[in-house]
């Protein structure tokens, strides 16, 4: 979760994040960001669900929007977002009433005024959002954080982990403070086609999945063309971020589906595919343990290791710092289906672990939005 500056509260990052709007021909977007608001039309009260930037707070701030719809159809919900994903939204939306979705206030004080005078809102939600510090301090309605940093006064606050909530509990900043769950465990498939192992090849052949940044990739590439096993086994790569990795290979966007030969690198490049992946791995090796990719490899319930720790808590995963350490547990592997499948099972009940944890707090805060 990175806080974009042109929607926080100081002056000259706001004004030049609106000119830039403008001259990008996104005058609604600099409108939004001013406060001019309007909360879509109908009767009832307006539940404000404010998402923070990037794709996970999008999707969390559907799927609140979904959870608040379901729970209150008398109130109005408006859900804003500071950065939009035209392919992600559709494929998410439904036709909700009384519903209104687009870009959202930053929080400058005025703006602040302007839109608690145009929304009113009965309760609000932070989903994954930067503390808006001005909006805390004028808002007299309740206010749910979940994700993010510990903020100003909320009435409930949802961690991520058991790290996040001791700064909640040190700052003491919240009335109610639910234990710590990871809402991305929501969002994983715990149940992929494993379709692409059969396409990938038969035999002894064995698919890994390796996922790092952009930067990780060479010292790991020359790791992996010196295993042995590379030539027969069949190597699936992601980068962080979206980024391509450096050399030709087959793309799955691009890829006809048949079988590949041994040796072949495979450029996993839509995120759609992280369940395919991790379902179809032998192993799998986050370099870069986003908590989107971690809860999707930890669900398939294959073996995984981390590169670096992650924000969770209790991960039944080793810590392979290096490209060689990472050879040498997936060579450990290729020779042990029965650690492989015992470090699988420990990952999958972990998994499901916080996905229950998410699901009592979702409907724990469901119950109070019905007090709204």
């Amino acid at each position: 979760m990175n806080a974009d500056p042109g929607y926080g509260a100081a002056f000259r990052p706001v004004w030049r994040a609106v000119l830039r709007d403008y001259r990008a021909g996104e005058g609604h977007r600099a409108r939004a960001r001013l406060g001019f608001l309007t909360p879509p039309e109908g009767r009832g009260r307006v539940v404000w669900i404010k998402a923070g930037a990037g794709p996970d707070s999008l999707r969390l701030g559907v799927e609140l929007l979904g959870a608040v719809r379901d729970r209150r159809r008398d109130v109005r919900i408006v859900l804003t977002f500071e950065q939009d994903d035209p392919v992600l939204l559709p494929r998410l939306l439904q036709p909700w009433s009384k519903v209104g979705i687009g870009y959202g206030p930053c929080d400058r004080p005025r703006v602040v005024t302007r839109v608690l005078k145009r929304f009113q809102p009965c309760g609000i939600i932070l989903a994954e959002s930067a503390p808006p510090d001005n909006l805390l301090r004028r808002t007299l309605a309740p206010v749910a954080a979940v994700g993010g940093g510990a903020a100003t006064a909320v009435a409930t606050a949802w961690p991520i982990s058991a790290a996040r909530r001791d700064v909640w509990e040190r700052s003491g900043q919240a009335a109610e403070l639910m234990p710590a769950a990871d809402p991305q465990a929501r969002f994983a498939e715990a149940q992929a086609d494993v379709v692409l192992r059969s396409l990938a090849g038969a035999g002894a052949r064995r698919l890994w999945w390796w996922h790092g940044s952009a930067a990780q990739w060479p010292a790991w590439l020359a790791a992996w063309q010196a295993w042995p096993a590379s030539g027969e086994d069949i190597l699936m790569v992601s980068l962080d971020a979206g980024e391509s990795p450096a050399g030709a290979m087959l793309k799955t966007s691009i890829w006809d589906r048949q079988g590949l030969p041994g040796g072949s690198l495979l450029h996993i490049d839509d995120p759609r595919w992280y369940a395919a992946a991790a379902s179809a791995a032998h192993g799998v090796h986050l370099a870069q343990p986003g908590r989107g990719v971690l809860w999707q490899a930890l669900a398939a319930g294959t073996a995984v290791s981390l590169g670096a720790p992650a924000d969770a808590d209790g991960l039944p995963v080793p810590i392979l710092g290096t490209p060689a350490e990472v050879v040498a547990g997936w060579q450990e592997l290729r020779g042990d289906d029965a650690l492989r499948r015992t470090r699988g099972d420990a990952a999958r009940r972990r998994f499901w672990e916080e996905r229950r944890q998410v699901d009592e707090n979702l409907a724990t805060l469901m119950d109070r939005v019905w007090m709204w």
